[in-house]
Order: C-alpha cells, then structure tokens, then sequence
C-alpha cells in the first residue's frame, strides 16, 4: 500500500482544513444547470502562446450572469493570462471570446463591458479617494453631478466616505483595496475582473475582505471573476471554481463538489489535505468498489467512478473523514494500524500524523470537544484509523 499526503498549502486556515467553507448564494442559484440560459461570458477555444510557450490551451468556458468565478491554480497555469484576455490587455492566439452574445475578441479594453481590478490596487498617489474612484466616470464624459452620485454611492457602500479626501499614501492596505473595488464597481460594468485582488493584506485582514467581497458582490448583483492561487479564497468566496493546470481546465465545479468529488489526483491535493491509498480494485457490485492492497488491507466505498476489476486506482481520504481510536475498530474493511508520529493542536481540532505499518503517513483530524488540553491519544501511540464508507472517493489512473 502506498500512501500519499498532500502537503498544507501556505495560509491554510483551520477552518479550511477542517472542510470546504464555502460561500453562499441566493438560495437555488445554478444557472449554469438551466441548458436554455446562454452564459454571461464564453471562452471559446481559446489558445494563448507566447512563442513556442503555451500558456492558455483550448479553453472553453462559461461563466453565467451574477456568478462569483474564481479561476484558481499555482503560478504559471494561465489563470491570469485568461482574464487578461478577457479584459484586452492580451489577445488569444486562437478562440473567440464573447461576453453577452458579442464576439469583443478584437474590442480593445476600453470598449469591453468589464472593469478590471489589479493586484497593485494602481491607484493615483496625487489623487484623492474620491477623484480616483471618479476617474475612470471623468475619462468617460459623464456629467459631474452624475460623477459625484456614483461616487458617493460607491464609497457609502464600501464604506469610505469618511477618507474621500485623503491620499492613498494615508490609508492602509485595506482601505487601498476598498478604494480600488469602488472605482471598479463605480462605473457599473457587467462584468468586474479581479486579478489577486488580496493578496497584499495580511492573513485575517484578508479573510474579512474576502466577506465582504462577497457582501458586494451580491448587493450589486454584478459578475466577478476572480483570479487566485489561495485554495481558501476560491473555496470561501465562489459560487463555482475552475481548476487550472499548465494552461488546461481540469475542473469545473462548486467549491464543495470539488472538495468532495475531485476528478484526479492532481485536485485532490491541491484543494485541501488529503490521504491518497493505492490498490487495486477487486469488485465492484450495488454502487460499492472494493480496493485491495498489497499489504493485504480492504477498502470499500461507495463511488461514481467508472472502474473495472484489476484495475490500479487512488483512494483518496479527506483527514477530517478519518477516525483515530486507541481500540481496533469492529470490521477489518476500511481500517489500518499505526503509530502517532507527530500531533498538532489548534485549538478547536488536532492533527494526528500516523505512521502505518508499511513506513508511510497518514494524515487524521479529531475534534477537540472536551474543555481540557490533555490528548487521549498521544504520541508513540499505538492506533487504528478507519472511515465509513462513503468517505473517499476513487480516483482512476
């Protein structure tokens, strides 16, 4: 049997780890299940090369109207690439890109209906809060009185009427990203891109933004696409998340569909910890795979995947689904001895690093209810670990 654990990813919160939180939405909104609603935006085809790199590879995508979108991946999957496409800062090698119907693939930035806001924020240090969220409505023609509504109405919303007259070189981190976000959503595009929007804040300034992107997002009821690595971001603040991976999709999906039903193996580690236990699958019969190992171990769980007897797969275990007990659980199926190697406590749950029989570690989570900083397990421990069976997901190849 072999066992693989993914690594934590950096910043991931306990909350994260112990399970997807994930945002949400109006209650029964998933228009991308309704065949007859055409999407807000198409990516049709889409290829990005620079030179002989490819950096985005025959993307088709649909993002529908009042989404919250993250496209997530590592650096260098094209995830950025893709949104600056959609914003015309960059122009596909091959596709179409087509935002309410329109081909805008040759519109230039200025003529899209999309607004985009950057990492940097990019705001004016001669300008005052107020003239930069009014920039973009001054370069437009608007009429001045009707400036100074949209204005204000932006900054009521984001709270930044008190710093209209201040410079961004007086106003923190996330005050500057509040100001961005306004001048974004100020000149009321039907479509707002945001590139790593938080990634300059600090770890729990950045969780409160995330809400409160979502917070706005819903009161406008715009669409916005945005583009992060942080597998928490995705996870908190989208309606669906695109997994991207050197230039391709990999999945398309809601952030608790991907959590629990990763397509590879690939999804499963990045989104999240996870055990992986390979074998071979020795029946499959009413809706159930059983997975033998050649450490004479028996898995069975239940699972949509399409696989045939004697083929090679993963079972993949979230640490959360695992149990961890000092006696040895009832049935021999679903369930594997070991030694605690390591313990981590925070606070609300603890991680137990098991090493099984075999020298390989395994990952589980156990609550901590009781008001006592005391572990009943400890390390050295003789354990067992097992899981109900429908707690891990197959995953073939």
């Amino acid at each position: 049997m072999a066992v693989a654990t993914a690594q934590p990813q950096a910043n991931t919160a306990t909350a994260q780890r112990a399970g997807p939180r994930t945002a949400a939405p109006q209650s029964g909104f998933a228009p991308w299940k309704n065949p007859d609603l055409p999407p807000i935006v198409r990516f049709e085809g889409i290829v990005k090369r620079f030179d002989d790199f490819v950096a985005v590879n025959n993307v088709t995508l649909d993002i529908y109207e009042k989404e919250f979108f993250a496209l997530l991946g590592p650096s260098g999957c094209g995830k950025s690439t893709l949104l600056r496409m959609l914003a015309g800062f960059e122009r596909p090698t091959e596709g179409k890109l087509i935002v309410a119907g329109q081909d805008i693939t040759e519109l230039p930035p200025y003529e899209r209906p999309v607004n985009m806001m950057f990492q940097s924020y990019a705001l004016f240090p001669h300008m005052t809060v107020e003239q930069n969220i009014g920039f973009g409505l001054r370069q437009e023609g608007m009429p001045k009185d009707k400036i100074a509504e949209r204005v204000d109405e932006a900054m009521g919303m984001l709270e930044l009427r008190q710093f209209a007259k201040r410079k961004p070189n007086q106003l923190s981190g996330g005050q500057q990203q509040r100001v961005a976000l306004a001048r974004a959503i100020a000149k009321k595009p039907r479509i707002v891109l945001l590139d790593e929007p938080l990634g300059a804040l600090d770890k729990k300034l950045r969780q409160q933004a995330q809400f409160e992107l979502m917070r706005i997002q819903e009161t406008t009821g715009t669409t916005f696409i945005i583009v992060t690595h942080d597998q928490e971001e995705a996870m908190t603040v989208a309606s669906r998340i695109a997994v991207m991976e050197k230039g391709v999709l990999v999945q398309v999906a809601t952030p608790g569909d991907i959590y629990e039903n990763p397509r590879t193996r690939y999804i499963a580690g990045f989104i999240g910890d996870v055990n992986v236990f390979d074998g071979t699958v020795s029946k499959v019969a009413d809706g159930c795979i059983e997975v033998d190992t050649a450490e004479g171990h028996k898995f069975k769980t239940k699972s949509a995947e399409s696989v045939s007897v004697g083929q090679k797969v993963g079972l993949a275990l979230r640490p959360e689904k695992i149990r961890i007990a000092i006696d040895k659980p009832a049935s021999d199926i679903n369930a594997i001895p070991g030694k605690v190697e390591d313990i981590g406590y925070l606070g609300s749950i603890s991680h137990y690093h098991v090493r099984t029989a075999n020298g390989q570690r395994v990952t589980a989570l156990r609550a901590n209810a009781a008001h006592t900083v005391e572990c009943a397990i400890t390390w050295e421990d003789n354990v067992w670990l097992d899981w109900p069976v429908d707690a891990g997901v197959v995953l073939a190849g």
